[in-house]
């Protein structure tokens, strides 16, 4: 086999190295990652302290708590980089009429049906976790 022929492969592979290193390192914090246009409500009976609470302590399998801050009622979330996408951080919003806005931000970049996908994935998991349910379900 011709060396010449490897060359291009060599910085494709280096460069998605460097990305997914990227994608697994990156922290999401309330200050950097804002809520984003894409957007699903989940509404609840439960007060929003409950909520904050419940979003904090008690996060569905599979994502972690980045950051959060109680004054504000913004808790994000984050999921990891699989093999089809670099990971997410989801702000989620607690409004004191009992409704959550969950957004979704990838952690790197990302388009396409993958992320509606992951948006679509969280939100029945924080919806049960509220025991609330879906704008438009």
């Amino acid at each position: 086999m011709d060396l010449f022929v490897l060359f291009p492969v060599v910085p494709v592979v280096v460069l998605l190295g460097v990305m997914l290193l990227v994608a697994f390192t990156r922290k999401g914090s309330v200050a950097t990652i804002a809520m984003t246009a894409r957007r699903i409500k989940l509404h609840t009976a439960a007060p929003p302290d409950m909520v904050y609470t419940w979003l904090t302590q008690h996060c569905p399998t599979g994502y972690s708590v980045e950051d959060h801050d109680a004054a504000r009622g913004i808790v994000i979330l984050s999921s990891r980089p699989t093999a089809f996408t670099w990971g997410f951080f989801y702000p989620a919003v607690i409004h004191a009429e009992a409704r959550v806005d969950l957004g979704i931000k990838s952690k790197l970049f990302q388009y396409g049906p993958l992320v509606t996908r992951a948006h679509r994935k969280l939100a029945p998991a924080l919806a049960s976790l509220t025991q609330g349910h879906i704008e438009g379900d």
